[in-house]
């Protein structure tokens, strides 16, 4: 085993330990004030605390020389409702983007409910689950409307290694038009094969990963094209060399 394995295998598990451990925390903090109505303000509040959470669990990895991300425009993040639309290179996407904004929700697998380790926080957030149907677009479109940001992946799940994106959904723009909210597109770029599709997490990745998550044109939804044809302009953004 070379010296950077000795370093980096007892790391990268403690790291997903600590990560399961906040998550327990947050899961049983949520179900012991399951006693609070589901309003829009203890949605925001146990937001932000998840936000806190991987704030600090993503200061935790660069410390430890895990992973370093860098965040480019996101500051420049408009007022208001909008749905924030990314590419989807690796599960840790998620955690980045939740890391830098404090209040947001996002669009979960419906086998996050029964997920010990986020199941409760994510209903207390008021996270939505993708079986919704249209249902999921109006309840979206409400929150989008009443000033949540909305993450969502349009391919619906990861992209593979090494392969080209896969063809986008036009829900995402359906919910921002109903919500008359403009789409902030985002690209995120990696180097490594951590958490990506196709590479077991219990199989050590290349590290440090490095993670760039950068800030693309605000799209407004008002237009005469329609949701296919709009999905289909933020997806040749994507495509093109960034």
């Amino acid at each position: 085993m070379s010296l950077r394995n000795l370093y980096y295998y007892p790391v990268y598990y403690g790291t997903l330990l600590l990560f399961g451990a906040g998550g327990l925390e947050l899961c049983l903090l949520s179900l012991l004030c399951g006693w609070l109505p589901a309003t829009e303000r203890t949605e925001r509040f146990f937001q932000r605390l998840i936000h806190h959470h991987l704030a600090f669990f993503h200061g935790w990895c660069a410390w430890v020389r895990l992973v370093y991300v860098t965040y480019r425009g996101l500051e420049r993040r408009p007022d208001g409702g909008l749905v924030l639309a990314a590419n989807h290179p690796a599960m840790i996407d998620i955690t980045c983007l939740l890391a830098r904004m404090p209040e947001a929700l996002c669009i979960f697998k419906p086998a996050i409910r029964r997920n010990p380790v986020l199941g409760a926080a994510a209903r207390r957030a008021g996270y939505l689950g993708s079986d919704g149907g249209h249902e999921l677009v109006r309840r979206a479109a409400d929150k989008v409307a009443a000033g949540h940001a909305l993450i969502v992946f349009p391919e619906g799940t990861r992209t593979p290694r090494g392969g080209p994106l896969l063809p986008f959904k036009p829900g995402f723009v359906l919910i921002a038009r109903r919500a008359r909210a403009p789409i902030q597109l985002v690209h995120i770029a990696t180097n490594s094969d951590l958490l990506t599709k196709g590479c077991a997490w219990w199989r050590l990745p290349r590290f440090p990963a490095q993670v760039v998550v950068t800030a693309g044109p605000l799209i407004a939804t008002d237009t005469a094209a329609s949701p296919t044809e709009l999905s289909a302009e933020i997806e040749a953004w994507f495509r093109a060399p960034h």
